[in-house]
């Protein structure tokens, strides 16, 4: 864990988007937690660049607990890193597309192609042509089932307690999403048969 000084929060329609310089290495796929004096709350990481975390959330309470604080308890990265082809391909539908967006601008850093199916949301890469075939498909929808089994899927819809796999709350067919994730291959959520 470490402390981080807010810098700003956002709001751009109903997401909050909040600043925070800290120290930390996230790699695409992870995730962090803020640390509050009762609990704490698992976040997606929208971008990392030059010491400054960016998250984003709808919740108002948290942007009523965040906007009383300079400093920010933050413990992460956590969860398992991706690995990105040279082509990646996002899905995402409304808000769920910030939990995809970091892995995306890190492919495209790194000189991948990235193009993004977005329903129900605008997104600063471009549309899939149809028929394009990708390396990686990430996601962050609700129904994940249709999506290829090789996907990699922002498992959001579990509560997450411990963060370290031991209390087994957020298990999910057999897959403990707080360390094995967030981002878990549909093949591994999906019954077989």
């Amino acid at each position: 864990m470490t402390y981080g000084k807010l810098i700003s929060i956002k709001r751009n329609g109903g997401v909050y988007e909040a600043e925070i310089e800290v120290k930390l290495e996230p790699k695409p796929g992870q995730f962090i937690t803020l640390v509050f004096p009762k609990f704490e709350v698992p976040l997606s990481i929208g971008d990392y660049v030059d010491g400054v975390l960016y998250v984003h959330f709808s919740s108002e309470k948290i942007y009523q607990l965040l906007s009383k604080r300079m400093e920010v308890m933050v413990k992460g990265p956590l969860g398992r890193p991706i690995a990105l082809g040279k082509k990646v391909l996002g899905i995402a539908e409304g808000g769920l597309y910030y939990d995809i967006l970091f892995p995306l601008r890190e492919a495209k850093r790194k000189g991948s192609e990235v193009a993004v199916n977005c329903k129900g949301c605008r997104s600063e890469f471009r549309e899939p042509l149809k028929g394009e075939t990708w390396d990686t498909v990430i996601a962050s929808v609700r129904d994940y089932k249709a999506l290829p089994s090789k996907s990699l899927v922002y498992v959001r819809w579990v509560k997450m307690n411990c963060m370290m796999g031991v209390c087994g709350v957020c298990e999910v067919k057999g897959n403990l999403p707080c360390v094995e994730g967030p981002f878990l291959e549909v093949e591994r959520l999906v019954d077989k048969g």
